[in-house]
């Protein structure tokens, strides 16, 4: 892995921590995340996966979570597609 990759790869876990963080204050249901990544083909082959306590939550619920981690990954530059938020029962 290379520096440029690292310094990648820590900011997108910091900017997915952020998301998670404001995500468990204002979604009950919502417990946690994690992401899968090919650091050399982002931002296509990024991937995250979001567990909640119950399914299905509500629509605004998702993209409430969905904003919020585009948002955070965008303070990164980098741009997900909401296609590659998953939603799953923890």
């Amino acid at each position: 892995m290379t520096k440029t990759e690292k310094r990648q790869d820590k900011a997108i876990r910091v900017a997915l921590t952020q998301a998670c963080e404001q995500a468990k204050e204002q979604v009950h249901e919502f417990s946690w995340l994690t992401h899968t990544a090919d650091l050399k083909k982002l931002p296509q082959s990024l991937r995250v996966s979001c567990y909640c306590k119950e399914l299905p939550i509500t629509a605004k619920q998702t993209q409430l979570i969905s904003s919020l981690i585009i948002k955070e990954l965008s303070a990164v530059d980098l741009a997900v597609n909401p296609k590659a938020i998953a939603f799953l029962k923890e």
